[in-house]
């Protein structure tokens, strides 16, 4: 279990309108969600309720990741960082072999914990979000930095929301307090700001299948 203070707080986006979001937020801003066309989708995003978004989990060739229980304590804290944005992540773990090729599932949001895959231009990177396949990609490489255990938020929990950030459709950021900002430092909070809430939830609605609880809300 993760201590009690390990906690993030759901935002206030009640001054943002999703028409009026920054582009420079956004990873791909051509392929989100434009308002004037999907109004429904940026109302529903605008709300309270939860969104919950289901995540498929494969393991290839990893000499770390095997079991899903290695991964549940990173998994719950990624759901503790997404408080912020009320999104909620529903991991499924998939049987090894099941792998997708990279161009299928595309509206489905996927993660992988592979030895060393390479991203679309061939390099391989620690880790990588890919906003267009709809994937996440974790390589043993991402376990071997010296500074891995700089911050207590950081081994593995922070590289999992920070990608998955990506893949709902955020760019890097430069304060080192934010989820989306590159690397780790004893600064990493963690944070997301009330406008990349909102792009990953217009996101998560629009192109992953993300459902709206109609019960539950925070307040």
């Amino acid at each position: 279990m993760l201590p009690d203070e390990y906690q993030w707080q759901a935002l206030d986006w009640s001054h943002l309108r999703t028409a009026d979001l920054p582009r420079e937020l956004k990873i791909f801003p051509d392929q989100q969600a434009a308002c004037a066309m999907n109004a429904a989708i940026c109302s529903e995003a605008e709300s309270k309720k939860i969104i919950a978004v289901d995540v498929d989990v494969f393991f290839k060739d990893s000499a770390i990741w095997s079991r899903p229980e290695q991964l549940q304590p990173y998994m719950e804290l990624v759901n503790r960082y997404y408080q912020q944005a009320r999104i909620t992540f529903n991991f499924r773990f998939r049987p090894i072999g099941e792998l997708p090729a990279w161009t299928e599932n595309r509206n489905q949001l996927s993660i992988i914990f592979a030895a060393a895959m390479p991203a679309p231009a061939g390099k391989v990177a620690d880790a990588f979000g890919n906003l267009p396949a709809g994937k996440a990609v974790f390589n043993d490489v991402l376990m071997n930095r010296p500074d891995r255990h700089a911050n207590p938020y950081f081994l593995m929990g922070k590289p999992l929301g920070h990608e998955l950030g990506h893949v709902l459709g955020l760019a890097h950021t430069q304060d080192k307090a934010l989820l989306m900002t590159q690397g780790t430092s004893p600064q990493n909070a963690l944070d997301i700001l009330p406008e990349q809430a909102l792009i990953m939830r217009i996101m998560a609605l629009q192109r992953f299948g993300g459902r709206l609880d109609p019960v539950i809300a925070c307040h």
